[in-house]
């Protein structure tokens, strides 16, 4: 799904993976911690916090069901890749070049750009 979003919507074009070692961000949902986001250097991973585990009121992200399983990927989720705005936007523009950057990674843009989102109540927190 993810290759034919970007191949249908090349919103994405000039993205990179993050070039860190380690980037981490943690997904809120109305002060309840839900999840961790993270990249190592090779993947990205999801899992769940004890907090989320402990409740029963929200009900886990549809992209990640099983709340006791860390996911992993080499390629980030769609859940989290629609926070990341089109490089043509405007206020990219101006990120890109108030700070003269030659090329831009994933992290960077959520951490900019991805707290909030129209499609989801989740808050995405640089941690």
């Amino acid at each position: 799904m993810l290759n034919l979003l970007r191949k249908s919507f090349d919103w994405l074009a000039g993205v990179k993976p993050p070039d860190a070692k380690s980037v981490a961000f943690s997904v809120m949902l109305d002060g309840l911690e839900v999840g961790v986001l993270s990249f190592d250097g090779t993947q990205w991973g999801y899992r769940y916090t004890d907090a989320f585990r402990d409740q029963d009121l929200v009900k886990p992200i549809i992209d990640f069901p099983v709340p006791g399983k860390e996911y992993r990927s080499e390629t980030l989720w769609p859940f989290f890749l629609l926070r990341i705005p089109s490089l043509a936007q405007p206020s990219v523009k101006h990120f890109v070049h108030e700070r003269g950057l030659a090329a831009l990674n994933e992290a960077t843009l959520l951490r900019e750009f991805g707290r909030r989102s129209v499609a989801n109540p989740f808050e995405l927190v640089p941690a």
